[in-house]
């Protein structure tokens, strides 16, 4: 089977890391080896880390940390390796997460520059958008407090300090899933998350056997 690249996209507290980390055994059992990365597209990707690190500052502004994350994505644009056949790249979240903050944050030249850099990145056949309702995501923090004391951090906090803000950057992330991939969104609000895996699978189940199809037409 040719390769396939994977994206799971969403703001904090919609599911997507759950998804994450529930997806790879079912993408194995459709038949492909998986590869996974986080936030980075390379693993061994030396700006990346730094650029984390440094967006926790609380003095750090958004110049800055957006100038050391555009430097990462234009290092994974350089360094990415193609999807082999037979497997498939499971992506947790991307460039286009850096886009949609400082588009919403104003932030001088940095959107402007990924988007006409946007070409140069990897094209993801797919793309899942894990979106909720504000006051789920709200419940789901008090819950991921109380089992993990510490484990939120001030983005995550942004469902209760600001959740205008908040919505205004999910919905702004949702628009640019929709501009550069073929997206599929999932609102988990309702849903359980083997229900979120079952929908997720099943759609990824047909694509495969799009591509499958359009394989062997070309043969």
């Amino acid at each position: 089977m040719p390769g396939i690249n994977i994206l799971i996209e969403g703001i904090d507290l919609a599911g997507k890391s759950t998804l994450a980390r529930n997806l790879p055994g079912c993408i194995e059992e459709l038949g492909f080896t998986v590869r996974q990365s986080r936030n980075s597209l390379c693993s061994n990707n030396p700006i990346a880390a730094i650029a984390d690190n440094i967006r926790r500052e609380p003095e750090a502004g958004t110049l800055e940390t957006g100038a050391l994350f555009l430097a990462s994505h234009l290092w994974d644009a350089r360094n990415f390796l193609p999807v082999p056949y037979g497997t498939a790249h499971l992506q947790d979240s991307c460039w286009v997460r850096t886009l949609a903050h400082h588009t919403l944050q104003r932030t001088p030249d940095i959107p402007a520059v990924l988007r006409k850099a946007a070409n140069a990145f990897p094209k993801f056949d797919i793309a899942f958008f894990l979106t909720a309702d504000i006051s789920v995501r709200q419940e789901r923090l008090h819950q991921r407090e109380t089992e993990a004391p510490g484990s939120n951090d001030d983005g995550d906090r942004l469902v209760i300090t600001d959740p205008q803000r908040f919505m205004k950057l999910d919905d702004q992330l949702r628009k640019l899933c929709n501009e550069f991939f073929p997206s599929k969104c999932i609102d988990t609000t309702t849903l359980s998350k083997d229900e979120v895996l079952s929908v997720a699978v099943d759609h990824l189940s047909r694509l495969i056997g799009v591509k499958d199809l359009s394989v062997d037409n070309a043969l």
